[in-house]
């Protein structure tokens, strides 16, 4: 398949593909499909993150990672990675999911609940694993 027929076909939902390209897409899409998700590496598990954006907990709400403010500074092995890992195994851990799971299993556990939650309510945060 041509670079060029790929961009019409991933851009052009009418695209009319060959037979042979829309095999080949076809099994590509399932290879992926039975193939098990790698576990999580240790390294991101036991790696130290650097969150930047703005944060709050309670009334306390701060651009993080500015010179006002530093990164909000995780240290990830003492969080609990079990649930992740279980729904990235299973081809299930989607954005939302990783976010729950993070704030509960990972910030909780390494710097505590916070005094109302954990929320990253900025249009943008950046997550660094140091």
């Amino acid at each position: 398949m041509t670079a060029k027929t790929l961009l019409n076909w991933l851009s052009d939902p009418e695209y009319n593909i060959r037979r042979n390209y829309r095999d080949l897409i076809h099994s590509a899409y399932e290879n992926v499909a039975i193939v098990p998700a790698d576990p999580i590496r240790d390294h991101v598990k036991d790696g130290q993150y650097e969150i930047s954006g703005w944060v709050t907990t309670g009334t306390d709400r701060r651009e993080r990672g500015t010179r006002h403010a530093a990164p909000l500074r995780i240290d990830g092995s003492r969080g609990d990675w079990d649930t992740i890992e279980n729904l990235w195994m299973a081809g299930e851990l989607t954005d939302d999911e990783l976010e729950d799971h993070f704030i509960d299993d990972v910030i909780v556990q390494d710097v505590g609940e916070g005094t109302d939650g954990w929320e990253f309510d900025g249009s943008s945060y950046s997550v660094e694993l140091r």
